[in-house]
């Protein structure tokens, strides 16, 4: 299907914005609970890994197989390339990667963290948290870099002077967020 430029309805900062959030409540809840599972029980970097990649693989997977992740369906949008085609896979981890780096390079502090007996005989999940970052403090600042990426994909989008809305990570994949109609 060929798309018209001027048929298309960019997403604007305020409705990106809120399928970003949407994602956040919908995953971070899973993510704690899991966390908090595998502290308490399994104890495994293994078990950790597992859900790292799923978690890690959700927005390229959602984004190439759908158009959209599931905040941005909430929210009626869908990821495009410049064709405002549905992107491949390719394109989808490429527009991911900003955010997949820091956490992939993560990895090693928590493989640490779950190979310190210290670590992994502490009290509490909150206090295996806080221990990692006392103990490992590449973890913190993995953390910060993650953060201050986030805050300046936001800044981009925010003052994207061409009206088209784009971030950082859409300008790196030359894709494009619209209102699916």
């Amino acid at each position: 299907m060929d798309v018209n430029e001027n048929q298309v309805e960019y997403a604007d900062f305020g409705i990106r914005l809120g399928a970003y959030l949407l994602d956040a409540l919908i995953l971070a809840p899973i993510a704690i609970a899991y966390n908090y599972l595998n502290f308490t029980y399994f104890k495994s970097f293994w078990t950790y890994l597992l859900f790292f990649l799923l978690m890690t693989l959700y927005k390229p997977f959602f984004e190439f197989k759908f158009g959209a992740t599931l905040g941005k369906m909430a929210c009626k949008l869908k990821v495009t390339d410049h064709l405002f085609q549905q992107i491949d896979f390719e394109k989808s981890l490429t527009r991911s990667l900003i955010f997949i780096i820091p956490s992939v390079l993560n990895l090693a502090p928590q493989y640490l963290a779950y190979s310190n007996p210290s670590l992994m005989d502490s009290g509490s999940f909150w206090q295996f948290n806080t221990l990692i970052s006392q103990t490992y403090p590449l973890a913190s600042l993995l953390g910060c870099l993650t953060g201050i990426i986030v805050l300046v994909d936001l800044i981009v989008l925010l003052t994207d002077d061409m009206k088209k809305q784009r971030s950082l990570h859409d300008r790196i994949a030359k894709t494009y967020v619209i209102r699916d109609k």
